[in-house]
This record gives C-alpha cells, structure tokens and sequence, in this order.
C-alpha cells in the first residue's frame, strides 16, 4: 500500500512541476511576445523620426534656393486651354543591371527621359501658349521603392534624392515655358512605406515615403509665383476644368485596372465607375485616369466616360521579366481640355533608348550627382 502511495504521490509531483513549468513558459513567451510588439511600434517610430529628420534637412538645402527661370511668353487674361500630362510610374531609383535586363538604366536614363517629356510638352501647340496652362496629374510611383527585394536599386534616400532633383528641374523648367502650372498628386504602390505598410496599403495610404516626397515638392516650390502643388492626403482626387470633372488615382486600390502590363478590364472598370458615380460623391466625372498598369491606353467606356490608363518611364526591370514581360511600351499621356471637351486632342510622349543617349537633354535636367 505504501509503494502504491509512493508512486501516486511521485506523479502528482510530476504533474504539478510540469504544470508549473508550461505555466512559466506560457508567462515567458507572453512577455516576449509584448515585447517584440513594442520593439516593433519602437522601431517603426524610430525609423519614422529618422526618416522625418532627413526630410527636413533635405527641404531646407532645396528651400534656400532661388528661382531664376521666367516665363518667356505672352499672357492671356483668358486661359481657354489646358494641357494635361500624366506622370506616373516614373520608378526613380531602380538601376537596372544591363547583364539581367534588356538596357541599362540608371540616373542619367531615367533623367533624360523625363528631360525628352518636358521638351515634348514645351513644343506641343506652342501657337496657343499665351490662353494654356498646364496640369501634371503626379499619381504615383514615382520611385522604384523597395517593395519586392530589399536589396534591388538603389538605396531609398538616394531614390527619393534623386526623384527630388528630377521633378523639381522639370516644374522648374515647364514654369519657364507655361504661364501657370498646377501640380497635383496621388500616391502609388512602390513608394509605399513598407515598415508600416508590407503588404497593399489600404489604411492611410498616404504615410508613404512618396507623399513626403510629394509634400518636399510642395514645400519647395510654395512661394513661386507661377506654380501650385496640390497634395491630397485622400488616394484619389478630382479635379475640375471649364465646369467638367475629372479623377486621378493610381490604380492599384479605389479603382482595379488589371494586371501591370498584362490585361486592362474594360467591362470591369465600367462596372467599378458606375457603382462610384452612383454613391453620390461626384457623379458627374467624364474622365477616369489611373496609372500602375504600364500600358498606356484610352478608350470611350459605354457610360461615356473616358478611361485613360498611363505608361511607364521605365524599361523592364527584372521583376517584370520574371512574370514573362520583355517589353514596355514607355510613355506618358498628354492631352488637351477645352471648353466643352474634357478630353481634346491627345497624344502619347514616347521615350526610350534613344533619348537615354541624348546629351542635349541635359541642358534640361543636369545630370545628377550622388550623395556626398
């Protein structure tokens, strides 16, 4: 009876050690599991700061500056047209190695090829320059970013560096050639912030490295006297010219164009118009313009509203080679609105090779110079 006694009570003390054991280890994981989430909110906060911190610095060198150009032309007390551009998937920053994609592309590429956009635009109907303004619809990635390998392209500071130098000698460049410039922004997938955002952004799409570079833009050009940079927080935005509306977003959330460089779903889109134009916010938008699919297109949907869908400025990079992409169409729409005609005469500004050899088009954007 004793040595049954003995054994019982062995177990019990078993039980209770290993009970107080899982207890433990269920108290230990618990503390480690709260103070992985807290290292995790402390280091988004932290790498927010510090990003923040390099924002301003960087604001402040480009503030300083001065703004020679002056606008050449005549001017009208009566504007009676707009030219309208799309820049969109502009990918600043992605270096692409010559030995694993079809071209090389870096800085000067992609420079140049915003430099030979900007001539196009100054030479489009210059007869009429003195009654035109001029509308950039900046609706998303605008840099590369570091959204599908961390360590492709070149670092984030640098792409945001030198999307800055591009974009700000651009607007600088256009303001010479137009009496009046308004530059308005929504952001896209690329330049998403992935501390906060890894996966699609949904919620406050707008805390992105690209709405601080869109807020730099902002800051920097807010005292010219010929140039307004409008900077939304909301993923989309409508705008209005001569009493007609129109609307901008990216195209990777709101509205779902398809597939980047591989199907538009017109049938689709329609569907997705028609429920926004029914929920009472602006249902009298003619115009739908989206980015993200690398294809640049406009087609007359049966509603009667136009769908315009934007190129890239970028080649293929790797990534698109490996879903079976092996080449873009590099373009950026333009178009004109006048009275009566949200969407006039348009065109599509193509860029490719032959501007990245094109030195002249340095006199229009320099080239730029890495980071000290």
């Amino acid at each position: 009876m004793a040595k049954k006694k003995g054994v019982r009570q062995e177990r019990l003390e078993r039980e209770a050690e290993v009970a107080s054991f899982l207890k433990e280890r269920q108290t230990e994981l618990a503390t480690k599991a709260e103070q992985k989430d807290n290292r995790l909110t402390t280091d988004y906060l932290a790498k927010q700061e510090f990003a923040f911190e390099r924002f301003e610095k960087l604001v402040s060198r480009i503030g300083a500056r001065k703004f020679v150009p002056e606008y050449k032309g005549k001017v009208s007390k009566t504007v009676s047209r707009v030219v309208n551009v799309q820049w969109s998937d502009l990918h600043f920053g992605a270096n692409l190695d010559p030995r694993l994609t079809p071209f090389p592309y870096g800085a000067i590429e992609e420079s140049r090829r915003m430099a030979a956009i900007c001539a196009q635009l100054a030479d489009y109907k210059r007869q009429y320059r003195a009654e035109t303004t001029l509308h950039v619809h900046l609706i998303g990635d605008i840099i590369q970013g570091k959204i599908h390998d961390p360590q492709a392209s070149a670092v984030l500071t640098e792409q945001v560096e030198r999307a800055l130098h591009h974009l700000i000698h651009a607007i600088d460049f256009l303001a010479s050639e137009f009496q009046s410039v308004v530059v308005e922004t929504a952001v896209g997938n690329h330049g998403r912030d992935v501390a906060r955002h890894p996966e699609r952004a949904v919620n406050d799409k707008y805390d992105s490295v690209e709405y601080r570079l869109y807020r730099t833009l902002y800051w920097t050009f807010r005292s010219h006297p010929r140039v307004v940079v409008r900077t939304p927080i909301r993923p989309f935005y409508v705008y209005e010219q001569f009493g007609m509306k129109g609307l901008m977003t990216h195209g990777d959330t709101i509205f779902q164009p398809g597939y980047p460089n591989k199907a538009i779903h017109v049938e689709a889109l329609q569907g997705q118009i028609n429920r926004f134009l029914t929920s009472g916010q602006h249902p009298d938008v003619k115009l739908f313009g989206l980015g993200h699919v690398h294809v640049p297109m406009v087609t007359k949907l049966p509603g009667g509203q136009v769908l315009m869908t934007n190129g890239a400025l970028i080649p293929v990079d790797e990534y698109a080679l490996s879903i079976g992409i092996f080449n873009a169409p590099c373009a950026q729409n333009l178009w004109e609105t006048v009275p009566g005609y949200i969407f006039g005469d348009h065109r599509w500004m193509d860029v490719g090779p032959i501007h990245d050899a094109d030195k002249s088009l340095d006199k229009i954007i320099p080239p730029w110079r890495p980071l000290p």
